[in-house]
């Protein structure tokens, strides 16, 4: 954190403030929040000999699953693809050449991927819902749960405010210890990024099960900070 009031000597060697001194001061904003929104992330993989096979497979696979979160209440396209891809499976095999052993790579086969996520307002009740259905899917996807914030700008716009907030109180802070007043502000600079909060945990299916699921999920709240210089006259 760089905080500093522009001075200079006189011929004395006292120091006095600059006529057009300024203050630069970096604010750092901090804002907490409850979750409010559920990312269901999945992911579904076929493996295959054959390409067609490994595809047809992987095409089933996301059929029986948009089934199943339409029984857990949910519509088909609420289901959205978030990656796709297919990649040829090799195994190391050891072999004899002469007396040494070596080894080489060999094809075993195709995996088609589907990474998929399923977004909505956070309710235990349909949390759990779409848990019991999807783990009783015979497609038996692989399971993670986001918890984040829906209105993202608004949790933005509230660190940013608290940023400002921190920058001039620290400001009025130093001016009043320098016995010098805080003028008006002259620049403010501010990189812009795309912040991605979320608590994540992973929750994976390993074989179906009929047993329902009562989890009161109690998610931590969502924390994030954020920095801002900002660069004052002082008189």
């Amino acid at each position: 954190m760089a905080e500093e009031i522009t001075t200079e000597e006189n011929m004395t060697g006292e120091v006095v403030k600059n006529e057009k001194g300024t203050i630069r001061i970096k604010g750092t904003g901090r804002f907490e929040q409850a979750p409010d929104l559920v990312i269901l992330s999945l992911t579904l993989t076929a493996q295959n000999k054959e390409y067609s096979a490994a595809m047809k497979i992987g095409s089933q696979q996301i059929d029986m699953l948009r089934e199943a979160i339409v029984d857990a209440g949910f519509k088909a396209d609420d289901l959205k693809t978030t990656n796709f891809m297919v990649r040829s499976l090799y195994e190391n095999e050891e072999y004899k050449d002469g007396k040494a052993t070596r080894n080489r790579q060999v094809f075993v086969g195709f995996e088609c991927r589907h990474d998929l996520k399923l977004t909505f307002d956070f309710d235990n009740k349909k949390l759990n819902k779409a848990i019991d259905t999807i783990a009783v899917c015979l497609s038996q996807p692989k399971i993670s749960i986001a918890f984040t914030i829906k209105d993202m700008d608004a949790f933005n716009d509230e660190l940013l405010r608290s940023a400002a907030k921190d920058a001039r109180r620290k400001a009025k802070i130093l001016c009043s210890a320098s016995k010098v007043k805080l003028g008006k502000l002259l620049d403010i600079n501010y990189s812009w990024s795309e912040s991605k909060v979320r608590n994540e945990m992973i929750l994976c299916q390993e074989c179906p099960t009929v047993e329902k699921t009562s989890f009161n999920f109690q998610p931590e709240e969502i924390k994030a900070c954020d920095t801002a210089e900002f660069i004052w006259e002082i008189e």
